[in-house]
């Protein structure tokens, strides 16, 4: 296997991390790239988009390579080895219950993936193809089949049973009916490649042309027709909308990747904004805050610190503090739904290095915001303050941001000092 190759690319709020040779490594564990891409960025916390054209993967933020290979390596254990031969000849596959099953070629063992994984619902909905790749939306095998193929099929596997082929049985009749009816419920996303006499039927031909034809005016009908017109202008104007993104999007000179960031962190904003106008007390505001990025979190597959930085992208500007205060009790409980509470912490830090070099009056507002912070118990690990006030940034604008977060820190250090002062003498 070639060992995994990580670029990084972007500066400040437009870092990622592009895995060059994603498609040879999956070539190389019989997976598709998309997967380990996908994998890594799970263990990472973080987005992940694929080029297949280039045959590389993409992950939000800067990841030094080899934290890369260690995730990798941690892929291949999980999803490559046999679980009891450890040995790299297993095929993956979805049974029909649609749970992911592994059959070793080695050992000839066969079992479950771990379905609690979020690369397994990845995984369900982008199942592996016979050819080392992905179907895209969770098709299934068999349904590129005709019907002619399909009947011809059943056919001979009767005569293999000695049974009578002279024409379908029972059963076999009533599965085409079932197939026909089923190719008339088609989803208007394929419409588009269906001829427009598909859905004719051969009694339509015949039908009496002098037959009068009478449209239902009945106040539900009317509202039926009104529901369908607006749901069909929602979707033009939907893509109508995006079009205009990406065109916006090109004039600003950002690609797909930064075009996804910023459509996250407007959902997020705007989730807030919806919680506040609809909520009738604060408690009512924070549940709604709380569905609404619950909701985000899901559509995009983000993780708590996911949702920390979008707040910080997309939420906070001039007026962070207001915004913060405003928003105390919901950021509480973003935190305390993190694992990993010092990892957030050095995090949070990060985003107030960017937030004040993307707002710059706010540096002399930066020992105010790590006070908020502070506070409520959102930054209150005194050594993580302390080691990244310390760190002599290699930036400009992390020396900048630390110069000016110093009146808290000597805050801190003294109150700290007073402290440990108390306890002395209290033990004397």
């Amino acid at each position: 296997m070639p060992a995994v190759v990580g670029k990084l690319e972007g500066r400040g709020n437009g870092k990622k991390t592009v895995i060059v040779n994603a498609t040879d490594v999956g070539k190389a564990l019989k997976r598709p790239g998309e997967y380990l891409t996908k994998y890594c960025a799970v263990e990472l916390g973080t987005i992940s988009t694929y080029d297949k054209a280039q045959g590389q993967g993409g992950l939000t933020g800067w990841h030094e390579t080899p934290m890369l290979q260690e995730k990798t390596n941690k892929f291949i254990k999980e999803w490559v080895l046999c679980a009891r031969c450890n040995l790299p000849e297993t095929s993956m596959e979805l049974n029909k219950r649609r749970d992911i099953v592994f059959d070793c070629k080695a050992c000839g063992n066969h079992y479950v993936a771990d379905m609690t994984h979020k690369l397994a619902t990845y995984i369900v909905n982008n199942p592996p193809d016979p050819k080392g790749g992905i179907i895209q939306g969770g098709g299934a095998v068999g349904k590129g089949k005709s019907k002619e193929e399909r009947r011809a099929a059943k056919l001979a596997k009767q005569r293999s049973n000695g049974s009578d082929a002279a024409a379908p049985t029972a059963a076999a009749e009533e599965e085409d009916e079932e197939e026909d009816e089923e190719a008339t419920n088609v989803p208007a996303s394929e419409l588009k490649d269906r001829d427009i006499g598909t859905f004719a039927t051969a009694a339509d031909a015949d039908d009496d042309e002098d037959e009068e034809w009478s449209v239902d005016t009945s106040a539900k009908a009317v509202a039926e027709r009104l529901k369908l017109q607006e749901s069909a202008y929602n979707k033009v104007e939907a893509a109508a909308q995006a079009a205009s993104d990406r065109r916006n999007a090109e004039e600003e000179g950002l690609d797909e990747f930064e075009l996804q960031k910023r459509k996250v962190s407007e959902q997020v904003k705007a989730a807030l904004e919806k919680a506040e106008e609809e909520a009738d007390d604060d408690k009512e505001k924070i549940s709604l805050g709380v569905k609404g990025l619950m909701a985000i979190a899901e559509e995009h597959d983000l993780q708590p610190l996911d949702l920390f930085g979008f707040f910080f992208d997309g939420v906070l500007d001039a007026n962070a503090l207001v915004t913060l205060k405003a928003n105390t009790k919901l950021l509480q409980k973003l935190y305390k739904a993190t694992p990993n509470k010092k990892k957030t912490q050095k995090f949070l830090l990060v985003q107030v290095e960017a937030l004040v070099g993307r707002v710059p009056e706010l540096m002399k507002k930066t020992p105010s915001i790590l006070k908020y912070f502070y506070d409520n118990d959102l930054l209150d690990d005194e050594e993580t303050l302390f080691a990244w006030h310390d760190k002599v940034s290699k930036k400009k604008l992390g020396r900048a941001v630390r110069e000016a977060a110093t009146p808290f820190i000597t805050w801190l250090k003294e109150a700290d000092d007073e402290s440990s002062e108390e306890e002395s003498d209290e033990e004397q």
